[in-house]
């Protein structure tokens, strides 16, 4: 399989790194113009499989070269064929492996948080407000990590279940395991365990606790 890559800024910089070592990808490349010490730059990508982007500009692009799109973006569009690769839905692709989680919470020092709750991140995010909402329809609290540090905390009957990293580390991940999410042409976390594996491969730990 081979991957393009629309540089659109530092997270799908950083999901090219993660995918180049993905057992199912034979191939990185940056889709020009661009410079790159580390991808092949191709402007031709009729020989790409798919490709990978951030933000709002990896859409229209995606579109125009006429390859579907790995997106880190909150809902789908035309020509995504997995999107919601963020924090966020790593969050809820936790959530949906636990059996009526009664806690969804993620915090990332690009999130703006609120007030409605306290959600008791693990070290070294640590207890922090959140606003209570949601995300692609599904409940979750979202909070503003004073450091540099992210997490995802999901708390159910029985056990706690988190993943806490560098935060730009987790939203290049989070968006590189999208690979995974593809066959559902949805988001990421209708995928939620090839998703999850794909993310663990990548270098994110899961920790539970009962």
């Amino acid at each position: 399989m081979r991957i393009g890559v629309l540089v659109t800024g530092d997270v799908a910089v950083r999901a090219a790194h993660s995918l180049a070592a993905h057992d199912q990808v034979d191939e990185v490349v940056a889709v020009g113009p661009a410079t790159s010490r580390s991808f092949r730059v191709v402007e031709d990508v009729s020989d790409c499989d798919y490709l990978i982007g951030h933000g709002e500009r990896a859409v229209p692009k995606a579109l125009s070269l006429g390859k579907p799109l790995i997106w880190d973006g909150d809902e789908g569009h035309d020509g995504v064929a997995a999107w919601g690769a963020n924090p966020r839905g790593l969050t809820l692709a936790l959530a949906a492996r636990e059996t009526e989680p009664r806690l969804v919470g993620v915090a990332h020092p690009a999130l703006v948080g609120g007030s409605d709750q306290i959600v008791p991140f693990p070290k070294p995010v640590g207890r922090l407000p959140a606003a209570d909402g949601a995300f692609g329809g599904k409940r979750l609290a979202e909070s503003h990590s004073t450091n540099a540090f992210a997490a995802c905390l999901v708390e159910g009957a029985s056990r706690s279940v988190a993943i806490v990293d560098d935060g730009a580390f987790m939203a290049g991940v989070a968006l590189a395991a999208g690979i995974a999410a593809v066959d559902s042409g949805g988001p990421v976390w209708e995928s939620a365990l090839s998703y999850l594996h794909a993310a663990t491969a990548m270098g994110l730990v899961m920790a539970d606790a009962v």
